[in-house]
């Protein structure tokens, strides 16, 4: 009874979600291109709902973020009564993450970008979060594919035993 009520709310949520952003979307790419702002002396198309898109995707991510979380301290607790050695394992992930993203940090370069009318972005917040992203992403991804590999070799050792 449980399970079910718990996959009913977790459906309709989704449903939710999924048309509020399919309806924003929309609203996105099929109203306002008729916005014009003059931008270091060009005149380019401002669409009208940018913000509103942006500010969902925050939205969205920023709750995503809290989710996952809340949800990695109550499967600590509730492993840490029923298997304490297993919760600590979860530690250590949740080390790894911290230890990648602070590693990331401190790699992070906050050299000012050249952009395309010559002008100088020196947003040191901006430069240094997108270093970070892309220094994370390089990480999970060669990880990702090294254990995809280790994973093909297990699977193929296995075949021929």
């Amino acid at each position: 009874m449980k399970a079910s009520f718990i996959n009913k709310i977790s459906s309709i949520v989704f449903a939710v979600l999924m048309i509020a952003s399919a309806v924003i979307l929309g609203l996105f790419f099929l109203v306002g291109y008729d916005n014009y702002i003059t931008l270091n002396g060009k005149s380019v198309v401002d669409p009208q709902f940018t913000s509103l898109l942006m500010y969902w995707m925050y939205a969205l991510v920023a709750a995503g973020i809290v989710f996952v979380i809340l949800f990695v301290i109550a499967q600590f607790f509730a492993t840490l009564k029923s298997n304490p050695g297993r919760a600590m394992n979860s530690v250590i992930g949740i080390v790894a993450v911290v230890a990648l993203f602070g590693g990331a940090y401190a790699f992070a370069d906050v050299t000012p970008i050249r952009m395309a009318d010559n002008t100088l972005f020196e947003d040191e917040f901006n430069l240094k979060l997108s270093d970070v992203c892309i220094y994370v992403q390089y990480v999970l991804l060669a990880v990702s594919v090294l254990l995809t590999v280790v994973s093909l070799l297990g699977a193929k050792s296995k075949v021929k035993a």
